[in-house]
C-alpha cells in the first residue's frame, strides 16, 4: 500500500509565505531585531514542563540510497544505535501518522511531540525558515564557512530535529562536498535529497548512531525538548562532535516581550495578558531549549568560546516611537503574525483550547510591539589540547 504525502516542498498555495518571499529583497536594519542581553528580568527564564512519559526509538533511513557509511561507536555500550539504517518502504509509511481534531489534520503517531506533520504545517515552518534566514543574514554564522570548507578531512554535519529537512536542503546545496545528515521522529523530508544529504529517523534524546568525534557541525532549530531531555542531548552533541567543531542552536524563547520604549514595557502582563497566558501554556505543550542551553554550555569544559545573541522579532504592528515602521520591518511583522497565527491554529488541532487561542490571536490582532525572542548560541568544542582554534564567529553574517 502506498501512503501518498503531499510535497513538503512546493512554494505554491502557502497561506504563510507570500509569493516570492524567497527571493524578495529585504531592506533591513539588523539594530531593528536588537534587544538587550541579558534578556529583561521580567522575562521568565525557565516555566515548569510536563514529565516526559518514555521515547520512541528507531534507526531507519527514510531517504535515498543506503551508502557504506554507517559509523561503529567506539565504546562498549549496550546500547543498539550502530544498527545498520533501512529504508522506510511505501506500506511502513501509515504507521509513523494518525489524524486528529476537527477537521482532521495528521500528526506523528507516537511519541512526545505534539505539533501538526502535515503539509500546512511544513509550508508554515518554511515560510519561518525563510524570512528568519533574511533576518540573519545566513543560515549559518560566518566562521562556519571556514570549518564546511577545510579539505583537510570529510566533513559532516548533523541537523538534529529536522523537520521537513529546509535547512539541510539549502546547506547542502551551497557546500556540495559536505555530507548532511538530517534527523527527525517522522518521515516528512523529501525521499528523493541530493546525493549529499540523507534524512534519517531518530530520536535525538537517544544516544546517537554516529561515532564519536566525527561531526564537524551540530545544528538544532526548534527542538522541542523537554527540560530532563536536554542534559542528555547536550552529552550526546559533544560526543560526536570533533575537537574544533561547532554547535549551533537556534531556539524560540518561552515568552514574548514588548519594545523596550513600550509604554508598557514594564508591564507586559497588563497590556498583552492573552498572549503572555498563550505562551505560558503553550509552554508546556512545545518546549523550547532556551531557558536551559546556554546555562548548561557554560557549565561544561568541553567547549570554549560561546557566542549567545538574543533578537526581536515583529508578531504584530511594530512599535516604532520617533519614526514610522519601515516598509521592510511592517513586511516582516506581517509574515511573522500570519506564522505565530498558524502556530495557534497548530496547537488547536492538537487538543489546545480553540478560545484561548481565539483570544490570543484577536490580541496580536489589537495590540502593538509585541516580539518573540529568537535565541541563537554557538559554541565551539575545545581541541584536545585544551588550546582554543581561533575566534569565536558571530552569530550572523555581516
Amino acid at each position: 500500500m502506498t501512503f501518498p504525502l503531499p510535497s513538503v516542498l512546493d512554494r505554491a498555495d502557502n497561506p504563510y509565505m507570500p509569493r516570492h518571499l524567497q527571493n524578495l529583497s529585504l531592506n533591513l536594519d539588523i539594530e531593528d531585531f536588537a534587544v538587550q542581553d541579558p534578556l529583561p528580568e521580567f522575562l521568565p527564564s525557565n516555566i515548569g514542563q510536563p514529565e516526559i512519559n518514555g521515547a520512541h526509538r528507531t534507526a531507519i533511513s527514510t531517504a535515498g540510497p543506503v551508502h557504506d557509511d554507517v559509523e561503529a561507536h567506539t565504546d562498549d555500550s549496550d546500547d543498539n544505535s550502530s544498527e545498520s539504517l533501512d529504508p522506510v518502504e511505501d506500506d511502513e509509511f501509515p504507521f509513523f501518522f494518525a489524524q486528529r481534531g476537527s477537521p482532521p489534520r495528521l500528526f506523528h503517531s507516537h511519541g512526545t511531540y505534539r505539533l501538526p506533520v502535515d503539509s500546512d504545517e511544513m509550508k508554515r515552518q518554511e515560510a519561518q525558515h525563510i524570512l528568519l534566514r533574511k533576518i540573519l543574514g545566513s543560515n549559518y554564522p560566518a566562521s562556519i564557512h571556514e570549518i564546511l570548507n577545510d579539505i583537510h578531512h570529510e566533513r559532516k554535519v548533523v541537523d538534529l530535529c529536522t523537520g521537513a529537512g529546509h535547512w539541510v536542503l539549502e546547506m547542502a546545496k551551497e557546500f556540495p562536498d559536505v555530507e548532511f545528515r538530517g534527523l527527525d521522529l517522522v518521515p516528512i523530508q523529501t525521499r528523493y535529497p541530493p546525493r549529499n544529504v540523507r534524512f534519517e529517523i531518530a530520536d535525538v534524546t537517544e544516544r546517537l548512531r554516529f561515532a564519536d568525534g566525527s561531526v564537524d557541525l551540530v545544528h538544532a532549530r526548534m527542538t522541542c525538548l523537554r527540560a530532563e531531555a536536554v542534559p542528555r542531548f547536550l552529552r550526546e552533541v559533544m560526543r560526536i562532535l570533533r575537537p574544533g567543531g561547532v554547535f549551533l542552536s537556534v531556539e524560540w524563547g518561552v515568552q514574548p516581550s514588548l519594545h523596550p520604549e513600550h509604554p508598557y514595557f514594564a508591564e507586559h502582563d497588563v497590556y498583552i495578558p492573552k498572549t503572555v497566558s498563550f505562551y505560558s501554556a503553550a509552554s508546556g505543550i512545545v518546549p523550547t531549549l532556551a531557558p536551559q542551553i546556554l546555562h548548561l554550555i557554560g557549565q561544561t569544559a568541553s567547549f570554549e568560546e560561546l557566542v549567545s545573541r538574543h533578537w526581536a522579532i515583529p508578531i504584530s504592528t511594530p512599535y516604532s516611537p520617533d519614526v514610522a515602521p519601515s516598509h521592510s520591518l511592517d513586511f516582516v511583522s506581517w509574515v511573522m503574525g500570519r506564522i505565530t497565527q498558524g502556530y495557534a491554529d497548530a496547537l488547536v488541532a492538537g487538543g489546545f483550547p480553540q478560545e484561548d487561542a481565539d483570544a490570543f490571536k484577536a490580541e496580536l490582532d489589537g495590540r502593538f510591539g509585541i516580539y518573540n525572542i529568537l535565541q541563537t548560541v554557538c559554541a565551539r568544542k575545545r581541541l584536545s589540547d585544551g588550546v582554543g582554534r581561533g575566534a569565536m564567529m558571530e552569530t550572523r553574517c555581516n
